[in-house]
């Protein structure tokens, strides 16, 4: 494959991203990729911005791109000024429309292509912040407009599984939704953190009005504040009046994902505007009225994201009134079977299919395996058998994607029973145990407190052996929590080494 450097864009051209290895590795990614011509016609998508955007039974190659997208509080669409300038635009904030009357939110770099000098085309690259639906006509309304739950937003019905404990967890979210209380959500990536807050919106009082998500990790820490809060004209060099997503979100819900990510200054900032109800545009001095219901999501527990200094206390308190744990899919086995069926019942790719069933030898690799990536892994695994079933009506072993096999049979190997870990930690390696009462010598005081230590830092260290020292692992292995793990790894003195 020919190399690139994407700084010396002079010497790139359409030809050379447009490779089928270029091609295989922008349909591997995990943004969104668009290619257009020097006269703006579309020559390239990759499936995950034509899914993002409602493409999938569009023809996208070979329309012109202001056919596809259309400008929102602004004349030209970036890729058309990309293409005018002829010069990058780079992290460009904006809301654009799709001609499918969906509006999204997004941060995206624009890259020109040029072919022995001569403008070739545009690259765009897209983070998406979250879509809705336009009500009414296009182009009627430049303020965003958002749907009940029409506009598709998850609701708790949508949530499938009979596991007590995520029962649990929705009885919780249920009586969350019936209040304007914050909600903060935590768990493992893929376990469907934000189908929980879509649903908590969907029932509550507010669903006519605004759901914003908004990554906080997408979205580069310098352009954050304005985003969030709103920008007047003159705050910074090409800014303008603009609604922040506070104002956008008014009446409704904003949900801030992965709020561990946002910057400790900015959570100063935030913790106010929780406090006065009120928030000041960047560049302004005066202050507009919000009634905002905040759904923060974490990718780890909350206490965990204070002691690491990356989530402040006072802000955890305010945002935490309700907390929910999304279980893992592992600690939820009996929900896969359940979950698989699902997603085959959903999945376009059933079409000529009367009936799909999966071989026990699938089923019995589903149970066995921990994944890692959970439920979002599940449904990437069932929609590559789905791809391979071809003409057959049984989902079999030679249908799964390669890269799960591998990974089924390397968990396999490192998987240690739980009988094998309790094993492992009642070794004594050369030191003497505490346990063995023949030992115990007449007249020989032996402290129970210097016992118990004893045989509980050989526990841990065992099981921290075991995991390579990952502390929320050993902590799951201790149904314990990964804070309080920590606390027993400093009081007893357990090194680094183990």
């Amino acid at each position: 494959m020919r190399s690139f450097e994407i700084d010396t864009l002079h010497d790139v051209s359409r030809e050379i991203v447009l490779t089928p290895e270029m091609r295989a590795l922008w349909e591997s990614m995990a943004v969104g990729v668009a290619v257009v011509n020097a006269q703006g016609i579309c020559e390239y998508m990759n499936s995950i911005q034509r899914r993002t955007d409602g493409f999938t039974h569009i023809e996208v190659v070979g329309k012109p791109i202001t056919s596809l997208y259309l400008p929102h509080e602004r004349d030209l669409i970036p890729t058309m000024e990309c293409l005018q300038k002829k010069s990058p635009l780079l992290k460009r904030a904006y809301w654009y429309k799709t001609s499918n009357n969906y509006l999204a939110s997004t941060v995206t770099d624009f890259f020109p292509l040029f072919d022995n000098g001569k403008i070739d085309g545009c690259i765009a690259f897209i983070i998406w912040l979250g879509p809705t639906l336009i009500k009414g006509k296009q182009g009627k309304s430049k303020a965003p407009a958002f749907s009940n739950n029409i506009s598709g937003l998850y609701s708790f019905e949508s949530i499938v599984g009979r596991n007590a404990q995520l029962n649990e967890v929705i009885l919780a979210a249920r009586a969350a939704a019936k209040t304007s209380a914050s909600v903060m959500i935590w768990g493992e990536s893929g376990v469907g953190k934000e189908v929980f807050a879509q649903a908590i919106h969907s029932e509550s009082r507010r669903n006519g009005k605004p759901f914003i998500p908004v990554n906080c990790a997408a979205i580069p820490e310098n352009l954050l504040e304005g985003i969030l809060f709103g920008t007047v004209k003159g705050a910074y060099t090409d800014s303008m009046d603009k609604a922040g997503l506070f104002e956008k979100a008014d009446g409704g819900t904003l949900l801030l994902d992965e709020l561990n990510s946002m910057p400790l200054a900015l959570q100063t900032k935030l913790l106010r505007v929780l406090q006065e109800k009120r928030v000041c545009r960047l560049g302004s001095c005066s202050e507009i009225p919000v009634d905002v219901r905040i759904v923060s999501v974490l990718n780890e527990p909350p206490l965990d994201a204070v002691e690491r200094g990356v989530l402040r206390l006072d802000l955890f308190y305010r945002l935490a009134v309700v907390g929910l744990e999304i279980p893992p899919l592992r600690e939820r086995r009996d929900d896969i079977p359940i979950l698989a069926n699902s997603f085959v019942e959903t999945s376009d790719l059933r079409a000529g299919h009367r009936s799909i069933r999966f071989s026990d030898e699938v089923f019995q690799q589903f149970l066995e395996y921990t994944w890692p990536g959970n439920i979002r892994e599940l449904a990437h695994v069932i929609e590559c058998c789905l791809v391979m079933l071809g003409s057959e009506d049984v989902i079999t072993d030679s249908c799964l994607p390669p890269h799960f096999r591998k990974a089924h049979r390397n968990s396999e190997h490192a998987a240690a029973p739980a009988a094998s870990i309790a094993s492992v930690a009642a070794e004594t390696h050369g030191v003497r145990s505490y346990f063995n009462y023949a030992e115990v010598k007449r007249g020989e005081v032996i402290p129970l407190k210097q016992c118990m230590n004893a045989y509980e830092r050989r526990c841990i260290q065992n099981v921290l052996r075991v995991t390579g020292g990952n502390v929320a692992k050993a902590a799951r292995i201790f149904k314990m929590t990964a804070a309080g793990l920590r606390y027993r790894i400093k009081t007893l003195d357990i090194s680094d080494g183990y």
